[in-house]
């Protein structure tokens, strides 16, 4: 239920182009457990496949064990960003850009921590800082957004979490960092530097608009 409605949209074109009822379904829950397990206790599903968090992929796989069912499952990510010395920087910022801001960051593929080398790591982590302040946040109807809102209250609330955690550690805020009052479900663009190995974002998905 927490999911965008992509899968509607794809359902009603289904249904436009005359696939009869009852032969695609979309079925919303904050409960995946007892619903998954509802449904591959049904000798007919074969397949399970995935695409979410590492946790609500663990309680799929156990349902699914318990009947033989096949799964494919794509989760949660800890993606790693490189830059070296020799690179380009232009093109690695716009590399980091697409990388880390798809959808606000909030994709499983997206780039969670990105290294730098020593001899580049000021000029890039400033120009990084520059295009992420540049981007328009704003609602995802208006052609001009580029960064648009979390999904909800709890991502915006996890996000903070994870910044401050960082830097609490040491970590150097060079654009973005906190959400302010009456932003609802936004969280501004966000470069961190110095990010301690042992801050919580190094190891926990952000799953938002911040690049540590």
């Amino acid at each position: 239920s927490e999911t965008p409605l992509t899968a509607y949209a794809l359902a009603a074109l289904y249904q436009e182009a005359g696939v009869p009822p009852g032969v695609v379904n979309v079925l919303t829950t904050s409960s995946p457990g007892p619903v998954t397990a509802a449904m591959l206790a049904d000798p007919r599903v074969r397949k399970l496949s995935f695409t979410g968090s590492t946790g609500v992929g663990r309680v799929l796989l156990a349902e699914a064990a318990k009947h033989v069912v096949s799964c494919s499952m794509e989760l949660g990510g800890n993606a790693p960003f490189l830059v070296f010395d020799d690179a380009d920087l232009d093109a690695a910022v716009d590399g980091a850009m697409v990388a880390k801001m798809r959808n606000a960051g909030e994709a499983c593929t997206a780039a969670n921590r990105i290294y730098v080398q020593s001899g580049v790591y000021d000029a890039f982590g400033e120009s990084l800082a520059r295009r992420m302040s540049a981007l328009k946040v704003g609602a995802g109807t208006d052609a001009a957004t580029e960064c648009g809102p979390m999904i909800t209250r709890k991502a915006v609330d996890k996000i903070g979490r994870l910044v401050n955690d960082a830097v609490a550690r040491g970590a150097r805020v060079l654009c973005g960092g906190k959400a302010g009052s009456g932003m609802g479900y936004y969280y501004p663009p966000t470069v961190l530097c110095d990010v301690p190995a042992e801050a919580e974002m190094a190891h926990e998905e952000i799953f938002g608009p911040v690049a540590p």
